[in-house]
């Protein structure tokens, strides 16, 4: 029972003792008779509020003893009672809630400004290193595509691989970049209206290239009817591109995946089952970064690659 209701419960017959006292005052008077039963009745109820004001002013007490002896003092000039040291505690927590609030703020704003400024130095360092790495690249093409002179075997390897290594660290640099800008929010996205069907009917002749490469099959479940989505057509199908067809690529030889196409939260859900672990990468990192700037989420788990975004419904 709530300390309220205690309260309230002592006062009840203090209200009966008040209303038989007035009959007394009644029956009291020259010529009239006090009943013995209002004398009885009078009685008990004085006694009985007596009784439950002791008991709830005893149980009152204990619990704020309690609740004081686990404040501090409380420094209050004068004789400080038990209500001084919970006031001084309330006063010196809701100080610290403050404090801490006013701190968390704080905090999340340096972190915030922190966040934009790694953000803009990845962004810088992604597009120096791209223009260092063209000036690499444009050499070796010409070396390889212009002959000034003979290049045996081993050279033409070694200069092959060389502007190999310089392709995949420019694409992985792009991937850099677009996830810096990402974060800085300088990359809008469009709002295209899309059908799921459409995405997967694009996706279709990729996964199926990759599954044969990888030496594995796949199976594609499309639900009809589904509702549609909004988002950048481009940049969301090269995501799902990169997520699924990685996943793909990096399946077990004779492995037998399935990708299937249905609702699921927040709205659709595309699931591919049947993979291998998978490799981290930055191209990956962009992809799944693309993914959650359309409200969806990417996860891998047991084997499985889940790709859920919003519908236009949900």
């Amino acid at each position: 029972m709530k300390i309220g209701h205690r309260l309230y419960l002592t006062v009840t017959p203090a209200i009966l003792g008040v209303l038989l006292i007035a009959g007394l005052f009644y029956w009291g008077q020259y010529a009239h008779e006090i009943p013995h039963v209002v004398l009885v009745v009078g009685s008990a109820a004085v006694l009985g509020s007596l009784l439950l004001a002791g008991i709830n002013a005893r149980f009152v007490a204990k619990r704020i003893e309690h609740l004081a002896s686990t404040l501090p003092p409380a420094n209050a000039p004068g004789d400080p009672d038990e209500l001084d040291r919970i006031a001084h505690g309330v006063d010196r927590l809701s100080s610290d809630v403050q404090s801490a609030a006013a701190e968390r703020v704080s905090r999340e704003r340096t972190l915030e400004a922190r966040t934009r400024e790694y953000a803009t130095l990845l962004a810088a360092i992604a597009n120096d290193t791209a223009k260092r790495l063209e000036e690499i690249r444009l050499p070796l093409h010409i070396l390889l595509e212009n002959r000034f002179g003979d290049l045996n075997e081993n050279q033409e390897e070694m200069l092959g691989a060389a502007r190999a290594a310089a392709e995949a660290a420019d694409a992985d640099l792009v991937s850099l970049r677009q996830i810096a800008e990402l974060d800085l929010g300088d990359q809008p996205l469009r709002h295209d209206r899309m059908k799921p069907s459409e995405l997967a009917d694009a996706l279709r002749p990729m996964l199926v290239a990759a599954a044969e490469s990888a030496g594995a099959t796949i199976e594609m479940a499309v639900t009809p009817l589904l509702p549609p989505i909004a988002g950048d057509r481009a940049r969301l199908q090269e995501a799902l591109a990169v997520t699924l067809g990685d996943a793909v690529r990096q399946s077990a030889r004779g492995a037998r995946l399935s990708l299937v196409v249905d609702t699921g939260a927040p709205g659709l859900c595309m699931e591919l089952s049947g993979v291998g672990d998978m490799a981290p990468s930055v191209r990956l990192s962009a992809a799944a970064r693309v993914v959650q700037a359309h409200g969806g989420t990417v996860d891998w788990h047991s084997g499985t690659v889940t790709i859920a975004l919003p519908t236009l419904s949900s």
